[in-house]
């Protein structure tokens, strides 16, 4: 009789358990509330019965990435926030939390969809041009990358950066004059900074357009009360590629000058030994 009693109870709690099971929403609230007492690990355990119920529910699948970004552990964070995002597609805060996770992980191309996921949501891509070139070089692809930061320049951007990068980008995917002409930009919005003018100088250089090269650098010599031996290397090395003996007796003489500071940086005992071949 006893072991039967004990059996009936045995059955009633069992049932009585089944019968007890927490609704969506309550597990959902369970874990908001052990998220705001920094309890992550009971958290997720909350969100994830919430989601054996209903695999797409965007709270719980949230949730739990949010409780694994308070972890640092942002893999998973982003295996969640995806996850919403692929059965909840359109959501622009989604894609703003994935682009985030995306760029701390280093996970460049996620970063990208994530944006442009929100281009297509209807943000302007004006916005999104210079984080793009970011991106794209981080992620290896340097023509998209600069096709994102001419964009960005044209904008109106104030990263001066990206105007030094991407005139060197369109030298080597435009041309000589394309890369000029942004670096001519970069000294119109931020005034005739050193690093604009050298880099226009070298270009110029480059292009064999020496003469017009020799009067930028000379621009940065004369705005410095002590020269910089490395751009006076810059001129001396434009004066030495002119045909004109005064040029080149001029460049020898900057050799000299600057060779105590530079020798070992740069070959200048070689500079100068080709100046003095090229005098006699």
């Amino acid at each position: 009789m006893c072991k039967r009693v004990l059996l009936s109870l045995v059955v009633l709690a069992a049932l009585g358990w089944s019968g007890c099971s927490r609704s969506l929403e309550d597990l959902r609230a369970s874990g908001k509330e052990a998220l705001d007492k920094k309890e992550f690990a009971k958290a997720r355990e909350y969100y994830l019965q919430a989601l054996e119920q209903d695999k797409s529910d965007k709270e719980s699948l949230v949730g739990i990435a949010e409780a694994y970004r308070r972890d640092s552990r942002l893999d998973s964070t982003i295996y969640y926030l995806k996850r919403a995002d692929l059965m909840h597609p359109g959501d622009h805060a989604l894609n703003e939390q994935i682009l985030e996770i995306a760029v701390r992980l280093g996970d460049w191309r996620n970063g990208i969809n994530a944006i442009e996921a929100m281009i297509e949501m209807g943000d302007s891509d004006d916005k999104w041009h210079e984080q793009l070139a970011d991106l794209w070089l981080k992620n290896g692809d340097q023509p998209r990358a600069f096709f994102h930061a001419r964009r960005a320049i044209r904008n109106g951007s104030n990263n001066q950066a990206i105007y030094l990068q991407t005139a060197t980008w369109a030298a080597q995917y435009d041309s000589l004059d394309a890369a000029v002409e942004i670096l001519d930009s970069a000294v119109a919005r931020f005034g005739p900074l050193t690093p604009f003018l050298v880099n226009k100088a070298l270009l110029l250089s480059y292009a064999g357009r020496n003469r017009q090269a020799e009067t930028v650098i000379r621009s940065v010599l004369d705005q410095e009360d002590s020269p910089n031996p490395s751009i006076q290397l810059n001129l001396a090395n434009i004066l030495a590629a002119q045909p004109e003996k005064a040029k080149k007796r001029e460049a020898l003489q900057i050799y000299q000058q600057i060779r105590p500071e530079l020798a070992g940086r740069y070959p200048v005992d070689s500079l100068i030994q080709a100046v003095t071949d090229q005098l006699k």
